[in-house]
C-alpha cells in the first residue's frame, strides 16, 4: 500500500533540484469518472473487493510546497481523496501527507528521509504512518538510483466483520530512473517486506513518451507476489476430549496449515493532453490478473476512466530562480536575458541543439544578469538553464512568471515560441 501511494505522489512531486534559497508551491485537483470491476485497482485502497462491477467518480485535491537552500531541500504534500461508487457501495474517503527532506553530498550523492501518513475508510478504517531513510545516486543529470528502507505502522478495523488490530512491518524499495532522450523517461522499482524477503515482493516498470509539448503517454507493468497461511480443518483421528500436545481439535478433526501465494500482474496505459498551463485532459486504462494457489483460479479485472486535472502555481517569491526575458530581433534572431543571483557558469540547453550537454554558454553582463543570442527557425522550443559550478552541475528553477511545461521528471522546461 505504501509503495502504491508513494508511486502516485512520486509521479507528481519528484524532487526539484535547487541551488539557492527559494520557495515553490503547487495546487492541483484531479477529477475523473470511469468504470471498474474491482476496487483493488484503486491505488489508494489496496482492498480486494469483487462484490460487483460499478461506475465511479473520483476527486483528489492536493497541495505541495517546495523549499531549497544551497545543499538542502524539502517538499511537503497533503491531499484528500473522495470516490463514490454509482451502485450505492460505501464511498472511499481519506487523506494523506508526505514530507521529504534531502541533503546533497557533492554533485552525485544525496541522502535524506521520507515520512508520511494516510487515513482511509471504505468500509474499513485504516490509518498508516511510515518513516524511511533514503539514499540517492545520480551518475548523470539524466539518471538516478534511489534506495529506501524503513518501518510502517498500521491500524486497521473492518466495519463489516468487526475485526481490528495494529501491526508494524519493515519495508524496502530500490528505484531506477533514466532519460535515454528528452522524449523518453524510463523507471523501474523493486519493493518488499524485509521480514519476509522472498514471500512478499513487488516489481514496477514504467515508460513515458512525450509525443508533443502537450501530449504525454505512459505504459506501466506491475508484478506482485503475496504469501500467506491458511488454517484448514480436516477429518482426522483426534479423540474426543481436550487435545494434549497435538493439533487435533478433540471433535474428530485436525487442522492443517497451508502456505498459499497470490500473484498479481497489473498492466496499464495512461495519457495526458495539456490544453494550457492550468488544464489537462487525462485517460487511464488498467487490467489486473490474479492467480491464487488456494483456489487455483486466474481472475481478471478491468478499469477505464477519463477526467480533467487543474493545476495552479501560486507566487511565493522568486529569489534564486532564473527569470528569462526573450526578445525577437528580426525574423529568426532572439535575444535572451536572464536575471539570476548565484555563482558559476550558466548554459542554455534545449530542443534547438538536441539537448546536447552542456549547451550554449550565457555571457555574464553584471553580477546577476546573463545574456545570449540565438538564431532559430519558426516553431516552439523547450529549454532548460544549466549551472556548472566546479564539479557540480544542476538545473536552475524558473520563476513563477516564466512560461513552462512539465518535463515529466518532476521539474519544468521553459517554453518559447518563434513566429
Amino acid at each position: 500500500m505504501i509503495k502504491r501511494i508513494s508511486c502516485i505522489i512520486g509521479l507528481i512531486i519528484l524532487p526539484i533540484t535547487g541551488v539557492c534559497q527559494q520557495w515553490q508551491g503547487l495546487i492541483s485537483v484531479d477529477t475523473r469518472a470511469g468504470y471498474s470491476t474491482n476496487t483493488i485497482l484503486n491505488p489508494f485502497s489496496g482492498e480486494w473487493d469483487r462484490s460487483s462491477s460499478s461506475g465511479y467518480g473520483f476527486i483528489s485535491p492536493m497541495g505541495q510546497l517546495y523549499w531549497s537552500r544551497e545543499k538542502y531541500s524539502a517538499d511537503i504534500t497533503g491531499g484528500g481523496v473522495y470516490q463514490p461508487f454509482f451502485d450505492g457501495r460505501d464511498e472511499l474517503m481519506g487523506g494523506f501527507s508526505l514530507l521529504n527532506f534531502r541533503r546533497r553530498f557533492g554533485s552525485s550523492w544525496s541522502a535524506g528521509m521520507e515520512t508520511g501518513s494516510s487515513y482511509f475508510s471504505r468500509p474499513f478504517v485504516r490509518g498508516m504512518a511510515w518513516f524511511q531513510p533514503v539514499i540517492a545516486w545520480s551518475p548523470t543529470l539524466f539518471s538516478q538510483i534511489r534506495v529506501r528502507a524503513g518501518s510502517t505502522y498500521r491500524d486497521y478495523e473492518s466495519l463489516q466483520e468487526g475485526v481490528s488490530g495494529s501491526d508494524r512491518f519493515d519495508t524496502y524499495g530500490i528505484e531506477f530512473e533514466v532519460w535515454p532522450t528528452f522524449k523518453w523517461q524510463l523507471r523501474a522499482g523493486m519493493y518488499g517486506n524485509m521480514d519476509q524477503l522472498a514471500d512478499n515482493q513487488s516489481f514496477m516498470i514504467n515508460a513515458e513518451h512525450r509525443f508533443t509539448d502537450a501530449l504525454q503517454v505512459s505504459a506501466r507493468l506491475n508484478a506482485d507476489r503475496h504469501s500467506y497461511q491458511l488454517i484448514q480443518d480436516i477429518e482426522g483421528s483426534g479423540s474426543p476430549g481436550p487435545p494434549i500436545g497435538g493439533p487435533g481439535s478433540g471433535d474428530g478433526t485436525d487442522t492443517e496449515i497451508l502456505d498459499e501465494t497470490d500473484r498479481l500482474v497489473k498492466a496499464g496505459l495512461s495519457g495526458r493532453y495539456r490544453m494550457n498551463q492550468s488544464f489537462a485532459l487525462t485517460m487511464n486504462m488498467d487490467h489486473i490478473g490474479l492467480y491464487s494457489s488456494a483456489s487455483e483460479q486466474t481472475l481478471h479485472d478491468y478499469q477505464l476512466s477519463a477526467g480533467v486535472r487543474y493545476t495552479v502555481q501560486p507566487k511565493l517569491g522568486g529569489r534564486g530562480k532564473a527569470e528569462p526575458e526573450w526578445k525577437q530581433n528580426g525574423q529568426q534572431i532572439l535575444s535572451l536575458k536572464i536575471n539570476y543571483s548565484g555563482e558559476g557558469q550558466l548554459y542554455i540547453i534545449g530542443d534547438f541543439n538536441d539537448w546536447d550537454n552542456p549547451g550554449m554558454p550565457l555571457t555574464r553582463q553584471s553580477s546577476n544578469r546573463y545574456a545570449a543570442q540565438l538564431s532559430l527557425p519558426t516553431g516552439a522550443y523547450e529549454y532548460k538553464i544549466l549551472l556548472i559550478d566546479g564539479p557540480e552541475e544542476k538545473w536552475i528553477d524558473f520563476s513563477n512568471d516564466t512560461y513552462t511545461v512539465s518535463d515529466g521528471f518532476g521539474g519544468t522546461n521553459g517554453l518559447v515560441f518563434i513566429e
